[in-house]
């Protein structure tokens, strides 16, 4: 697998050059005032040391090399724990925009270019467990480019640790030792926990031998932030240096990655991060955080995010790295089952262009949709909520797929760690969808989704906020030149359309493109957003409320109706008139595609996003009589009535002067429309069969006491006026 540079990487990794010069510049005066301040007894004589770092930033901004919008932005010239500068620069660099090839492409100048070395010590700090293993993965495989990268920077002398691995100053002198540690184990609030500050037996090298009194005082003197023990009680009263990874650190003084800074500003993890003594600090986040300052019992400094390269979302949609045009499909129905027999037909379509892309050019990709679910706890299946189980029955018994292709990603179930699903871009995975509720937030990552299915939407905006960069990013951040399989899906249940947007839009801005949302136009009117409340009329307030009970009486047997066995199953299916549904659907493409949203940068250049409503588009479609079929078994219970009701509504069509071509246009439209159909179909033959049975001796109301039902109180359900 090879890397290749994009520009705007280049343009980072340029300026990191400028900023080092700089620095290496700024240093060396400092280093040679301090020096000549060294060996000067006289007070008057002595020169302040300056701040190499803030002067660096501060050549930096008058040349004009800091982004436009961080020009008057202060510097904050963070200490480390014995009160010496510490370089801090920020890369604003967008979620998929490669912020680990930059870490890693950045070490090389950092240490070769400032520390003038190529061994020495990383810490590499994370905020989650997800994105620890994906990073940790990376840079152990020798196959890897990340790792190819830092073994040509080391000459193959790469060590990769863990914060329990046993540490040794030779290793640090002749390796280059790169340490992951995820966010909450280097925060000294944990310390007892995570071991971090404590005296263990495999840290070898950095601290005098026990009985080197004098020493140890010497260690204390020259870095008096170490944790060490208080012997002054004792037969040798002096302080011990403790043997812990913590105090190892701060005689390394590290040069810090710190991924996600932006989670870091707590004033516990900014002076743990610090009191580590880093001698570099390199902080990669999509959303860099100002820390205003505060008054009161205990104020706090302002702490600006030192943002040295600003990378846009236009720049990673110009290099072909995520997938836009999003398109956005809400749907203002109901029954869920539409949307998400929408979403699966938009996958098939993927599915197809993709297949043709692998026999033109052998490049490999497998769309994934993604679906937001409401409920996903084993114990909350209560049939009023969008169930996970709800929706992998749905796909399995009427969406026709397997069970291998579907895997459930919630906090009790994850199909995804599965040993055959680890690896979902593998040629031999069988991932096609994705249910989860809102644990695909942080650290995962996969090109191959596709499409977001949020049948959660008008409940959980925020979580489908969230999850709107799971389907951006594009496989191998290449485009394919396939227009379906160079943009993105959004299909929405009964969510109000600006509410869509709008939560679209965060969800960009929340992943470092904000740049592509600054102006955003709805085209559609408000849909419905959920049920309304109907109050009752202050003259039934008081009025009991009984709910009846059918019981179906056969000979001796009495037992309660049964909907589906005893209603459903005998409906009669057979002589269906469709000429109403033939003449409802539309002859013409435009307005099939009335509801669908295009969210795309505008041609202006003005790094805008426009959503308008969706013209003739460029799919292939086809009309599949089979899926047709499976998309309304949840209706018709019987293929073969199912078969010759499509094929009517063919021939009824063919009749208006539907050609094939217009007919294979407006497949999603016509499955849609004839489920849709058919339900009001079923809804109208269960109610007349109802009552049509519920008159004869079959079937048996029994009268109700009249308090076996309490009366709804009044105050429960508030009056309104006449």
């Amino acid at each position: 697998m090879a890397l290749r540079e994009l520009d705007y990487q280049g343009r980072v990794l340029s300026c990191l050059d400028d900023y080092l010069t700089e620095l290496v510049h700024q240093k060396a005066k400092a280093d040679k005032i301090a020096a000549a301040n060294a060996g000067e007894t006289d007070p008057d004589l002595i020169r302040p040391v300056p701040d190499f770092p803030l002067k660096a930033w501060e050549a930096m901004r008058a040349a004009g090399k800091l982004p436009e919008t961080r020009q008057h932005i202060p510097y904050s010239s963070p200490l480390d724990g014995v009160k010496r500068p510490v370089p801090d620069i920020v890369f604003k660099v967008p979620t998929g925009g490669g912020k680990t090839f930059l870490a890693v492409a950045s070490l090389s100048k950092i240490l070769g270019r400032y520390l003038g070395r190529n061994n020495g010590f990383v810490l590499w700090i994370v905020p989650n467990e997800a994105i620890y293993a994906q990073t940790r993965r990376q840079l152990i495989d020798r196959q890897h480019p990340y790792r190819q990268m830092l073994d040509v920077l080391s000459g193959n002398a790469v060590r990769i640790l863990e914060k329990n691995d046993q540490l040794d100053a030779r290793d640090v002198e002749s390796h280059l030792c790169i340490m992951l540690l995820m966010l909450q184990s280097s925060n000294r609030e944990n310390k007892d926990t995570l071991k971090m500050f404590r005296d263990r037996g495999d840290v070898h090298g950095f601290f005098p031998p026990e009985g080197e009194q004098d020493a140890h005082v010497a260690a204390l003197a020259q870095t008096p932030n170490l944790d060490s023990y208080d012997l002054g009680e004792s037969a040798y009263p002096w302080h011990q240096v403790k043997d812990s990874l913590g105090n190892a650190l701060r005689l390394i003084r590290p040069v810090v990655v710190m991924d996600e800074g932006h989670k870091a500003v707590s004033e516990l993890a900014f002076s743990t991060l610090y009191g580590f003594n880093p001698c570099f600090v390199l902080e990669l986040t999509a959303t860099p955080k100002d820390v205003a300052p505060t008054t009161g019992r205990n104020p706090r400094s302002a702490r600006y995010a030192n943002v040295l390269v600003d990378v846009k979302g236009i720049d990673l949609d110009r290099e072909g790295m995520i997938k836009m045009p999003l398109n956005l499909d809400p749907r203002a129905g109901s029954d869920w089952h539409h949307t998400l027999a929408a979403a699966l037909n938009r996958l098939r379509l993927l599915d197809e262009a993709a297949k043709s892309l692998q026999a033109d050019s052998g490049r490999y990709i497998r769309p994934i949709l993604l679906v937001q679910v409401e409920r996903t706890g084993s114990d909350q299946r209560d049939g009023n909520h969008i169930h996970a189980l709800d929706a992998k029955e749905w796909l399995t018994n009427v969406g026709g797929l397997d069970e291998a292709e579907i895997a459930i990603k919630t906090a009790d179930t994850n199909d995804l760690a599965a040993p055959e699903n680890l690896d979902l871009l593998g040629a031999t995975n069988r991932v096609r969808v994705i249910i989860t509720k809102s644990a695909l937030q942080e650290g995962w990552d996969c090109p191959f989704a596709y499409v977001l299915c949020a049948l959660a939407a008008s409940a959980n905006l925020s979580a489908m906020t969230q999850l709107i960069g799971r389907i951006l990013r594009q496989p191998h951040a290449e485009k394919t030149g396939v227009a379906l399989l160079d943009e993105s899906y959004v299909i929405t249940h009964h969510a109000n359309t600006a509410d869509v947007v709008n939560a679209i839009k965060k969800g960009l801005e929340e992943d470092g493109m904000g740049d592509l949302v600054k102006e955003i136009r709805t085209s559609d009117s408000a849909a419905p957003s959920g049920p309304r409340t109907v109050l009752r009329r202050s003259r039934f307030a008081g009025t009991a409320i009984f709910l009846p009970l059918v019981l179906r009486v056969t000979g001796n047997d009495i037992r309660e109706l049964r909907y589906e066995d005893d209603i459903l199953f005998a409906l009669d299916w057979q002589r269906l008139d469709l000429s109403s549904l033939v003449a409802k659907i539309p002859d013409n493409i435009n307005s099939a595609e009335r509801q669908m949203q295009r969210i795309r940068l505008a041609e202006s250049g003005d790094e805008r996003i426009i959503s308008e409503v969706a013209g003739v588009t460029q799919e292939h479609l086809m009309f599949d009589t089979a899926y047709a079929v499976r998309m309304v078994s949840d209706i018709v219970p019987n293929a073969w009535w199912a078969r010759d009701m499509i094929g009517q509504l063919l021939a009824g069509l063919e009749s208006r002067g539907f050609g094939k071509a217009q007919v294979n246009q407006l497949a999603g439209l016509i499955v849609e429309e004839l489920r849709k159909w058919l339900e009001e179909q079923r809804n109208e033959k269960a109610e007349a069969l109802f009552r049509t049975e519920v008159s004869t001796p079959e079937y048996s109301v029994p009268p109700l006491p009249e308090q076996s039902v309490p009366a709804i109180p009044e105050h429960s359900v508030p009056p309104v006026p006449e």
